[in-house]
């Protein structure tokens, strides 16, 4: 059981993997946001040990975020390769030799280490283990976990054993996920004000102290240094901590 679990992660590692640079930048944004919330609220190295706790969930909170930018990037790189199986189809391929002969041209656009690459090598690697193309699809949607993928692979399956137009299903598809693509953009259209009010809310507190620090060296001194003055601390970080995750989750909509 624990292999296939690690085996599943893995797979799913192989379709939305995180470069270095990436896990890189996420480490040193989530030191960075402990060592703030330690400056300002505590001033202490011993308050380093439980402010880890944020800043570990702080990482997690950021990387599901890329996930999903990883995930719509994915989406959007699929319906690409819908549209230009059912040019290849159109031209006389079957749709399994379509697949496999985008890869170039999906490497042109996205680079050989994008999930749509990725996604046509094990196609390519399934078919050589005489794997069908419905199984395939089918597997890679339950993993990457694209509504529009496993959509599709339920569809191709129909579609095959049914003899139906392959090429039509793929500009279907293709026509499904753009129309979706274009609601989400206009909705990020109209909260991008709201989102860029939630970043100046998020660090307008730390600039209000930060000048008060400056100006009034001594008017925090009291707060960092007595057993009443970290009680009153701690109680505005979770204050501070609610309304941050209060602000997410009303900019966040998910189609």
């Amino acid at each position: 059981m624990k292999r296939n679990l690690g085996k599943k992660r893995n797979e799913e590692k192989a379709l939305l993997s995180f470069s270095s640079v990436e896990q890189r930048m996420l480490l040193m944004k989530s030191l960075l946001v402990v060592l703030i919330l330690d400056y300002f609220f505590y001033q202490s190295a011993w308050a380093l040990i439980p402010l880890s706790g944020i800043g570990f969930l702080y990482y997690q909170t950021e990387k599901k975020t890329l996930l999903r930018k990883k995930k719509e990037l994915a989406r959007e790189q699929f319906k690409e390769l819908m549209l230009l199986v059912s040019t290849g189809q159109k031209a006389g391929f079957s749709a399994e030799n379509a697949f496999i002969a985008s890869y170039q041209d999906m490497k042109a656009l996205y680079g050989k280490d994008s999930s749509i690459c990725r996604m046509i090598c094990e196609l390519k690697t399934g078919r050589e283990n005489n794997i069908s193309f419905s199984r395939l699809w089918k597997q890679i949607g339950k993993r990457i976990e694209i509504t529009e993928i496993r959509e599709f692979a339920q569809v191709y399956e129909i579609a095959r054993e049914s003899s139906g137009n392959m090429a039509s299903v793929m500009e279907k598809t293709a026509d499904i996920i753009i129309r979706r693509i274009e609601t989400e953009k206009e909705i990020t259209v109209l909260l991008s004000a709201r989102r860029l009010e939630q970043k100046i809310m998020n660090v307008m507190p730390f600039f209000i102290m930060l000048y008060i620090s400056f100006t009034t060296p001594d008017y925090f001194k009291g707060l960092y240094h007595s057993v009443q003055g970290i009680l009153v601390m701690s109680f505005c970080l979770l204050v501070y901590l609610g309304a941050y995750r209060l602000s997410i989750q009303i900019i966040s909509i998910e189609i």
